[in-house]
């Protein structure tokens, strides 16, 4: 706490020094204003006259001087005041239409952010600040992008990927490549994957549906494992080769995409070497609407094929064997 009181010192030290020098000097300015006035009397005027008078005038021409000083000194303030008044209702006009826009979002974590970030700048060790203010511009640029329904990080975002499936509330359907998810569905973030989708489907009734995509028949063997963990959980799954899809439906790339609620796309696109480079979530419909049709004609297509156990994935099996 010496710091800032050493700084408060200091500046009204300073402000109390321009305000003596400047009376100071309105000061002079009189005295030198008056010398003048009464040496011009006794030069112009009768020498053989005597009375108070030039010095009367010398102390009238001074005080008039000093009146003139100070009134301009207090327009000048009152310039400045009335500008800073200005820019405090501007502010002020600001912070009301924030905190207008704030109160929509209060059900939210807006307001616990504000009043969090405010603490975090003000504690703990300078990197600690830098790393807060770096995380809350990079959320307001993340924020910033969602304005326009689209926004992309680099790499795979799986913090986007939970979040989403967290607020999904009608559907989630995905397409997987083998070559993208090549050993996925054994690491631990695959694993809360499954837990997020799983609760979906039993504590909010969400259809959640995934189709695998090989490129060789000789390939889905090594998926019966993955669907079969992935049907027990609820999920609606089949797989398809590429050699069974119709020509028109292997045309394009390939891409592994989920789309949530039939309006928001989860896309991941990797390079040449089946690396994942950047993590796209887009709500622009004229773009979400030709990813949802190549879905459901992939689904459909792969519907009419086998899928692992040689049962396709829509018929459920009665006590009868029906």
């Amino acid at each position: 706490m010496n710091a800032p009181t050493n700084s408060y010192v200091r500046g009204d030290r300073i402000r109390d020094g321009e305000g003596a020098r400047h009376v100071t000097q309105k000061i002079l300015i009189t005295v030198v204003a008056g010398g003048v006035v009464f040496l011009l009397t006794n030069v112009v005027g009768p020498s053989d006259e005597d009375g108070p008078w030039q010095l009367v005038l010398s102390v009238l021409c001074g005080g008039i001087v000093l009146i003139v000083q100070f009134l301009a000194s207090f327009v000048s303030q009152l310039a400045e005041l009335r500008e800073s008044v200005d820019k405090r209702f501007a502010d002020i006009g600001e912070a009301t239409k924030l905190f207008t826009e704030v109160e929509k979002l209060r059900g939210d974590g807006v307001p616990r952010l504000a009043e969090h970030a405010t603490k975090v700048v003000s504690m703990g060790p300078e990197i600690l600040h830098g790393f807060a203010h770096a995380e809350i511009d990079r959320l307001a640029a993340q924020m910033e992008d969602f304005t326009n329904l689209s926004a992309e990080c680099a790499g795979e975002n799986h913090d986007w990927l939970l979040t989403l499936t967290k607020c999904a509330r009608t559907s989630i359907d995905a397409i997987s490549t083998t070559v993208v998810d090549d050993g996925f569905w054994n690491t631990e973030p695959a694993g809360r994957y499954l837990t997020a989708q799983r609760e979906a489907i039993l504590e909010r009734q969400i259809r959640v549906r995934r189709l695998f995509i090989v490129k060789q028949p000789e390939e889905l063997a090594a998926l019966e494992p993955i669907c079969a963990e992935q049907r027990e959980m609820g999920i609606q799954v089949q797989v398809v080769a590429l050699e069974a899809l119709p020509l028109y439906l292997r045309r394009g790339k390939m891409i592994d995409c989920i789309v949530f609620d039939g309006v928001l796309t989860y896309e991941i696109h990797a390079d040449q070497l089946s690396v994942n480079t950047s993590t796209t979530v887009n709500a622009r419909a004229d773009e979400v609407q030709p990813l949802i049709r190549r879905f459901d004609q992939l689904w459909e297509a792969a519907a009419r094929g086998a899928s692992p156990n040689g049962t396709p994935d829509s018929v459920r099996l009665g006590p009868n064997g029906a």
